[in-house]
């Protein structure tokens, strides 16, 4: 049973399972708590650590075999740690450890404490073992916390890469209620904030596209079933293509027909594009030939639409 003291501990526990905070800081409060000298938490393929010296670690590195295996749940002693540890394995070790197994959802975990000096008490080891069931608990929350963020990671970077972001708003209250990553990234760039959004919303009636400045729009949609929310969303229309580089790769083309490429597709005819890039206008001719023999693409227009609508564009 864990004593009241432990309890801002397991506040700190619940800070690092629901916002991601570090765990070597934690297993530094764990092992001032414990009175040891070093603090391990085996999590593959990743080990957290934190020492007296003021040593934190925060690597990949696969369970070592002394570890490996462990009951959940179970405190094992340094006697036992000894008796399980191969030569390699020593350097774990103190003069006295105790290590517990911890059962997550994804697989295994160990969680061990290292005294240079003195030896561990009953009463640690029985401590140990109440607060396991907890640090599994909230590791195993963090893995799911850190799926979340990666996701959403995954998806801040398509919405920029594309070019669109949202604000949400209530247009009956002036209220601004959610801007995204991708939403005020533009709005910065465009000289504007989410307010220009809600005062512009406001003079329009859903759905409708409105221009916030030259090189940004949004689209207007009313939330269902919410009286008075809209969703704004930003579109970036002054982006340029992917640089040539990308372009020639995903042609099959050559740099210098992947700037013809782009030029074209940013609509200049043959003969200004063949003026931009300093090419005659035969020489233009002969590599738009190339460009559409080994894309497979019929003429410009073709040429434009693939360049501004396929998955090429998220190379930006």
């Amino acid at each position: 049973m864990l004593d009241p003291e432990d309890s801002a501990l397991l506040l700190k526990l619940g800070d690092v399972a629901s916002h991601g905070s570090d765990w070597a800081d934690f297993l530094g409060e764990f092992a001032t708590l414990f009175q040891t000298d070093a603090a391990l938490l085996f999590v593959p393929p990743q080990v957290w650590g934190w020492d007296r010296t003021g040593t934190r670690r925060t690597d990949p590195m696969p369970m070592p075999l002394l570890f490996a295996g462990l009951r959940a749940g179970r405190v094992y002693s340094g006697e036992e740690l000894r008796d399980r540890a191969l030569a390699q394995d020593m350097k774990w070790l103190g003069t006295d450890n105790r290590a517990v197994g911890l059962r997550l959802a994804h697989g295994p975990a160990c969680l061990v404490l290292r005294r240079d000096k003195l030896a561990f008490r009953a009463a640690d080891t029985a401590r140990l073992a109440a607060f396991a069931p907890h640090i599994a608990q909230a590791l195993d929350q963090w893995h799911v916390m850190q799926a979340v963020v990666l996701k959403l990671n995954r998806l801040n970077d398509i919405s920029r890469r594309v070019g669109v972001g949202g604000v949400a708003l209530d247009v009956v209250s002036a209220v601004i209620l959610d801007v995204d990553q991708t939403a005020a990234s533009l709005l910065l760039e465009n000289g504007l904030d989410a307010r220009a959004v809600l005062d512009r919303a406001r003079l329009h009636t859903a759905p409708a596209v409105v221009a916030l400045g030259p090189g940004l729009e949004m689209l207007l949609l009313a939330e269902e079933a919410r009286a008075g929310q809209v969703m704004a969303y930003l579109r970036q229309t002054d982006a340029a293509l992917p640089d040539a580089a990308r372009i020639a790769a995903a042609l099959g083309i050559s740099r210098a027909e992947a700037r013809l490429a782009r030029a074209l597709g940013e609509g200049a005819s043959l003969n200004a594009a063949a003026a931009r890039l300093g090419l005659t206008v035969e020489t233009a001719r002969n590599y738009s030939k190339r460009i559409y023999a080994r894309s497979g693409l019929r003429g410009q227009a073709a040429l434009v639409r693939y360049l501004w609508c396929s998955a090429l564009l998220l190379a930006r």
